[in-house]
């Protein structure tokens, strides 16, 4: 138990190291992080109840509004500073690492939970989406903790209680993983647990916790959610195309990009959709030709596919219930994912990528001691180039230049008033109307208005502004002639200051 403890404080101590370095700033925020951090001001202003969260792209779904609560209460604490909600989302992404060991050593052996919870300590995808905050940075967390408690139900019945908790916080926070509550309704069906009054009772009550507002909301707005399955069906007014084949090719992708990034290459490009014509967002196509996001090499990929076949194969018919339901998880990520009407965001698969972990841990577990020897090696050599590229990342796209020229941008406009506009192809909507609120003076006008105005329509001015501040993405080419404006220029990013 000595030494147990002493690994997990080591991974932890890792985990942290990774997860804080330099995190002011490599730290990335952009429109979500705008998004939620004008949405959940509105509750600093003016506390009041409300019933929905951030909604679910392309599918018109409302999560709940906890996550705006618990960021409103962080905005607060720093007077607007998005900082602060680095500092929690890195937190988180230790935690994550203590619990994928728990689930590791407690459900299969000590073999597996050090490799794994190593893994998701060391591997840059992790530690750059944990330094993340929105609302899918709690997919691992909550998708490991499916699986563990779905597993323990066959010692305590009571595990139901996590699992359904778990099955609320999905829809306070991120939607991907709802598809494995279908295979915890089964086996709840198959266990006959419905049988239990007092067990349904409180896992009703537990659910209820995190979903109420969502009845509310339902209630008053024609029951708009509980009609997402008809709106995918007919398509309702949305922008929606299942096209399994672009999906496909981007998990191949993320299969190999698990293993290793490129040290060197900024964190918000890895990480940010619009860096990769993989996601399939209309007008990113030409970004391949400027972003230095990592593409995982065929051979990379190829093995992570490889060993998860292997692993479905061998476990999706296995009597090893641990095995068996981690191999039903995998597959119905991979479906759901496959199939789902949107596009193909690799942020979409962070709960399978978790679960994946668990994969190359369990099959080092059984092997021979030489095997697993020459395992040990491979997994610390991952590891090492893994923090390498975690320190060594570069933070051009990040929140450091873009407080730098904001305060140069207010030194040279004073008191005058401005308004920003952006250009850009993988960061044009960087949060910049919000970061300049914070760290400088909000404009009059800004190219995100149309979009997140309705949240600060006092804030928006129809006077016309003494400046107007034109923030670039100073990779790409640009539609006109700036080159004889006065710019200021920091990291990735230039700002040119026209008088209107």
């Amino acid at each position: 138990m000595r030494k147990t403890y002493l690994l997990l404080i080591l991974i932890i101590a890792i985990s942290a190291f990774l997860r804080f370095y330099r995190l002011s700033d490599v730290y990335v925020f952009n429109l979500d992080e705008e998004y939620q951090a004008a949405y959940a001001w509105l509750q600093v202003l003016d506390p009041h109840p409300i019933w929905i969260g951030l909604i679910a792209a392309g599918l018109e779904f409302y999560v709940g509004p906890y996550l705006v609560y618990l960021t409103a209460i962080f905005l607060a604490i720093s007077q607007g500073d998005p900082l602060i909600t680095a500092y929690f989302a890195s937190f988180l992404g230790v935690i994550t690492t203590a619990i994928i060991f728990f689930v590791g050593n407690k459900i299969y052996n000590l073999t597996t939970g050090v490799v794994a919870s190593l893994l998701y300590a060391t591997l840059p995808l992790f530690v750059f989406f944990d330094q993340k905050y929105w609302n899918p940075m709690f997919g691992p967390a909550v998708t490991a903790l499916l699986l563990s408690s779905l597993i323990l139900t066959r010692h305590s019945k009571w595990w139901w209680l996590l699992f359904v908790g778990m099955a609320g916080a999905i829809f306070e926070t991120h939607l991907p993983s709802a598809p494995l509550l279908l295979i915890g309704i089964w086996y709840f069906l198959k266990g006959k647990y419905w049988k239990d009054f007092r067990l349904v009772f409180f896992c009703l009550f537990v659910f209820l916790a995190f979903y109420w507002p969502l009845i509310v909301f339902d209630i008053n707005h024609n029951f708009s959610n509980l009609k997402v399955f008809t709106r995918i069906l007919g398509k309702e007014n949305l922008n929606i195309k299942i096209d399994p084949t672009s999906k496909f090719y981007s998990l191949f992708d993320s299969m190999g990009r698990f293993w290793y990034l490129k040290p060197g290459s900024p964190n918000a490009d890895e990480i940010n959709f619009g860096c990769s014509s993989l996601s399939l967002s209309t007008g990113f196509r030409q970004i391949d030709k400027y972003t230095q996001r990592t593409y995982a090499p065929f051979w990379l990929s190829l093995i992570s596919s490889y060993l998860l076949l292997f692993f479905l194969v061998k476990n999706l018919t296995s009597k090893i219930l641990s095995h068996k339901v981690l191999a039903l998880f995998l597959t119905f990520l991979i479906i759901s994912f496959l199939i789902y009407p949107g596009g193909a965001y690799e942020y979409y698969m962070l709960g399978f990528l978790t679960l994946f972990i668990f994969v190359p841990a369990i099959l080092i577990s059984g092997q021979s001691r030489n095997i697993k020897l020459t395992a040990y090696c491979l997994i610390l050599l991952t590891s090492l180039l893994g923090i390498n590229t975690v320190i060594n990342t570069s933070d051009e796209f990040s929140l450091r230049p873009k407080k730098i020229i904001i305060s140069k941008v207010m030194n040279i406009i004073g008191n005058e008033s401005f308004s920003i506009e952006g250009r850009g192809i993988c960061h044009n909507y960087e949060g910049w109307r919000y970061l300049f609120k914070v760290y400088g003076r909000a404009p009059n006008q800004s190219y995100t208005d149309s979009g997140l105005g309705w949240l600060y329509p006092d804030e928006i001015s129809k006077q016309s502004s003494f400046y107007t501040i034109i923030l670039s993405e100073d990779r790409i080419p640009l539609d006109e002639d700036l080159s004889s404006l006065p710019s200021i220029k920091e990291g990735g990013y230039r700002a040119y200051i026209r008088k209107n």
